[in-house]
């Protein structure tokens, strides 16, 4: 899509849209899973961070598993797996990557970092693409939360088959669990924007930069219909022409299927790309991409993992379905982790439920024990693994605070 033109003609109706969301919902009939993983990188010696000239060189190597390298705005790395027919194959593939990854990189005196939000460097953004140019104007007129979010967090994603047999089963399980998934697995604490401490700073970020394309998807009987509606109503920050053009925030996808703009109206290219902008929590792309996940140790990775993936199974989601809604537990989540009594239960039934999916067969047995032993050290007590981090500090967020309450 990279130098797509709107049209002169309005070509895509309302029911193009809905037509284009559905395809988000279309499975490709097999059963897998993926795994994304980000690393901040830095100078060994000097905490500087790389430039494109030495990462890129990085990215022309295949992996011996295959996995793709994706080098981010801030110069995080990130390896995204082939799909494979389970959780167990898919973190082995990070592993043996990642060890290749970490190895070229020691070659130039740089390392991969394990955490969510780097506070040791002011953020700032290497790659020089139209795309990222208008995204970090785009952000910076609500603060800057946004250029942090670019270029100085990291995160785990899960990539889910849509259910083989259809149906949105997996969406609604999914969605039912996200904010126990926040909640279990938080691991960036600090003070965030707002001036008040949260388990994840690093979703405290990504809370501050565009509510209208990080909030969650509303859910309810359509998840066709909500999807589409969700990216009607998310501005646009970018048009994709040759030499793309940025947008100011104010112009919503609906806005711009209504009345046009003046490069022309947009086409079913342009609502695909747009939809590539939207980052709420959990993702419909012809699989579902989960996106709420702190970076991780590879350890607790390998629980959190093993635990949202156990949702392809039809029981653990009726199980899951079962659970009180959480649709309005985000943000508290994100906030204030197990200590909420909704989220607290939730992660017990959910470690229960998966622990039992896994231990009922011999390859996935080492994977429930594993999964046990996070549950007593943490999920049991009411603990995330950022508990036994040290506050995260970001010094713009205390100088706006700092500033609040001088007025």
């Amino acid at each position: 899509m990279d130098g797509a033109m709107p049209s002169h003609l309005k070509t895509l109706s309302c029911r193009g849209v809905r037509e284009i969301a559905a395809e988000m919902f279309s499975g490709c009939g097999a059963d897998n899973v993926g795994v994304e993983v980000e690393w901040p990188v830095f100078g060994v010696a000097t905490l500087e961070r790389p430039t494109m000239d030495i990462l890129t060189p990085l990215t022309t190597e295949p992996l011996p598993a295959d996995s793709r390298i994706t080098i981010e705005p801030g110069g995080q790395i990130e390896l995204s797996t082939l799909p494979h027919t389970s959780a167990s194959a898919a973190l082995a593939a990070v592993d043996t990557d990642a060890t290749e990854l970490r190895d070229r990189l020691r070659s130039y005196s740089f390392t991969m970092a394990e955490c969510a939000v780097d506070t040791v460097r002011a953020p700032q953004r290497i790659l020089d693409k139209p795309r990222y140019a208008a995204m970090e104007s785009f952000y910076a007129a609500r603060g800057d939360e946004g250029l942090w979010m670019m270029a100085n967090t990291a995160s785990v994603q899960v990539n889910l088959s849509h259910r083989p047999g259809g149906g949105h089963l997996r969406w609604y399980a999914l969605n039912r669990i996200g904010p126990v998934l926040i909640a279990m697995f938080a691991n960036s604490p600090g003070l965030g924007p707002d001036g008040s401490r949260w388990r994840s700073l690093r979703q405290a970020i990504w809370k501050g930069i565009d509510p209208g394309r990080t909030r969650p998807v509303p859910v309810g009987d359509s998840p066709v219909h909500d999807w589409a509606s969700y990216a009607l109503a998310a501005d646009v920050f970018y048009i994709n022409t040759e030499q793309g053009h940025a947008v100011a925030p104010g112009m919503s996808f609906g806005d711009w299927l209504t009345n046009g703009h003046e490069l022309g109206w947009p086409t079913a290219d342009d609502l695909r790309y747009h939809l590539t902008t939207l980052f709420p929590p959990i993702r419909p792309r012809g699989w579902l991409e989960l996106r709420m996940l702190d970076a991780l140790t590879p350890d607790v990775r390998q629980v959190a993992v093993h635990v949202a993936a156990t949702t392809a199974d039809d029981e653990v989601c009726a199980r899951i379905l079962e659970l009180p809604d959480t649709q309005h537990l985000w943000t508290i989540a994100a906030r204030d982790g197990l200590a909420h009594p909704v989220l607290a239960k939730g992660a017990r039934t959910l470690v229960a439920t998966a622990v039992s999916a896994l231990s009922s067969a011999p390859e996935t047995s080492s994977a429930a024990d594993e999964i046990l032993g996070f549950a007593e050290e943490y999920t049991h007590r009411g603990r995330c693994p950022g508990d036994d981090r040290p506050d995260l500090t970001v010094p713009a967020f205390q100088r706006r605070m700092a500033a609040t309450r001088a007025r």
